[in-house]
Formats: structure tokens, C-alpha cells, sequence
């Protein structure tokens, strides 16, 4: 199977830190193939970044403090208006991973700070509300962490075809971190920490989902437990 479909979709733009905001593409890794178009085959390196680097030598490392506001912004492509991130048929949940720099990309630990899916109350998916919101969705840098270079990934889902197996559409990115002022150390109980590849499976209830039939009212968000276990702003 192809890693990447034909169709170009969305990328992530530009991130934010408190009040800073970043110019387009201003530490964020670049992806291989068409910009835009979604990873398809989540069993390859590119579900990683949408690249099969690990890191990126040429992307330089953001400053960042734990415990600050980070802000990521999607757009449909680069001359997008700001409530054009994704087609609005590309319904979905949003995640969000940090990962501490290994020389080999495989030994990356991923654990999860942020996941959205969807509100039954608005009838909303975490891709309404970020395009609602001018394709932004804040989170904070955990304090509880250790200090050190990092890969924060974001990832979109877009299930208007999950409901055939490798029908789900992953718009994975990631943005290079150099994290400082943690408490270098986990709470107790730590992360939930998986890899990329191997964290999602084919048959995982939130990747082979039928949207249209259940209207998201038994979703279940793909990946481990947030951490930490409290819900990101």
C-alpha cells in the first residue's frame, strides 16, 4: 500500500508559544511527497512526521518552557483563509505527542498530551472545533517531564472513509522542541508511551469506524491515555 494518497489536504502551518506567534513552517519538519496529502499506511516510518527522518537536521529547536500555552495552527494549504484548515467533509479527532530525540527514530517513546474526538453535546469533532477556531488547537507543554529535545506531533484523523479497513486518513506533523524548566520527573502513574510505527492497529475501533452510521456517538480515540491525566486547556 502507498504510504501518501493523491489528494492534497492539509498541513500544519505555524505554531505559537503564549502570545509569540511563528512565522509558516518555522520549526515544523518538513514532510516528503505532497504537502498536504495524509499518511494512508500507518505501519510505515511516515506515520511518524510524515517523513521517515526521526529528526530533521535542518529544522532548528523552539525554546519552549514546560507548563506554557503551545499553540498549533493547520491550514488547507499556504494561501488558505484561517478557517480553511481541512475540508469540512474530513471529520475527525485531533492528538497530540511529544517524543524525547533518540538517534535511532525507532527508539522514540511517544506519550499523549492532548486528544479531542467528539462532543455530543455541540455534535462537534476536534476538526469542527479547530476550524472554528481558526485552525488552532492549544495545549499545554507538561511541567512533569523531563528536560530535553523533543518532537511534538500532531496529528489529525479524517474518517469520511474509515469505514473500509486502511480507509482512515492520518495527517501526522511534527515540530522540534527544546524543552527546559521541567520537574524531570513523571508523576506516578507515568506515560502510556507506544511507537510509531506500531502504536494503531487496522481493526482499532477509532481507525476502522464507520462516521456516517454511529455519528460518533460510541467513538473511541485511537492511542494510549492522555498524559497527565488531567484535560488540556
Amino acid at each position: 500500500m502507498a504510504g501518501h494518497l493523491v489528494q492534497a489536504h492539509t498541513q500544519l502551518y505555524n505554531v505559537a508559544v503564549g502570545t509569540t506567534t511563528y512565522k509558516r513552517g518555522e520549526y515544523i519538519q518538513p514532510v516528503v511527497g505532497p504537502r498536504l496529502s495524509p499518511v494512508a499506511n500507518f505501519t510505515t516510518d511516515e506515520i511518524r512526521c510524515r517523513n521517515t527522518n526521526g529528526v530533521s537536521p535542518q529544522t532548528p529547536y523552539l525554546s519552549v518552557k514546560a507548563g506554557v500555552e503551545f499553540s498549533v495552527v493547520w491550514r488547507h494549504h499556504n494561501d488558505s483563509a484561517e478557517d480553511n484548515m481541512v475540508s469540512p467533509s474530513h471529520r475527525g479527532p485531533c492528538m497530540i505527542y511529544l517524543g524525547k530525540v533518540e538517534t535511532n527514530p525507532d527508539d522514540i517513546k511517544w506519550f499523549k498530551i492532548y486528544e479531542l474526538g467528539f462532543n455530543k453535546d455541540t455534535n462537534k469533532w476536534c476538526s469542527d472545533v479547530a476550524r472554528d477556531n481558526h485552525g488552532k488547537v492549544n495545549v499545554v507543554i507538561p511541567k512533569d517531564i523531563e528536560d530535553g529535545k523533543y518532537l511534538l506531533r500532531t496529528d489529525l484523523l479524517a474518517l469520511h472513509k474509515a469505514n473500509v479497513v486502511w480507509g482512515a486518513q492520518f495527517y501526522p506533523n511534527c515540530v522540534q522542541l527544546d524543552i527546559t524548566g521541567s520537574s524531570n520527573k513523571f508523576l506516578d502513574p507515568p506515560p502510556e508511551f507506544v511507537s510509531f510505527p506500531g502504536a494503531y492497529k487496522s481493526d482499532d475501533p477509532g481507525i476502522f469506524y464507520d462516521r456516517r452510521k454511529d455519528k460518533g456517538l460510541n467513538y473511541v480515540i485511537p492511542g494510549p491515555k492522555v498524559y497527565p491525566p488531567t484535560k488540556p486547556t
